[in-house]
């Protein structure tokens, strides 16, 4: 694991030009990754939202409104 790209840290100060350059950066990670993953992290998202809320009925609409991948029609 001598590779610097997976074992560098990099540590930021906290300045107006940093935070948009890591917002940037992120921005252009979610853009890379094909839809179906965005979509699906945002799932996780919106249900560690409901979970804590005790709200069962409402984290299980949630999961039957979930995405699922479908065959594509005209193939």
């Amino acid at each position: 694991m001598s590779d610097v790209s997976v074992t560098s840290v990099r540590i930021l100060r906290r300045t107006d030009e940093v935070l948009q350059q890591s917002k940037d950066e992120e921005y252009a990670y979610w853009q890379s990754r094909p839809p179906l993953e965005r979509l699906l992290a945002m799932q996780e998202l919106s249900f560690a939202f409901f979970e804590g809320r005790d709200n069962e009925a409402e984290i299980r609409q949630q999961f039957l409104r979930s995405s699922s991948c479908l065959p594509c029609p005209w193939r």
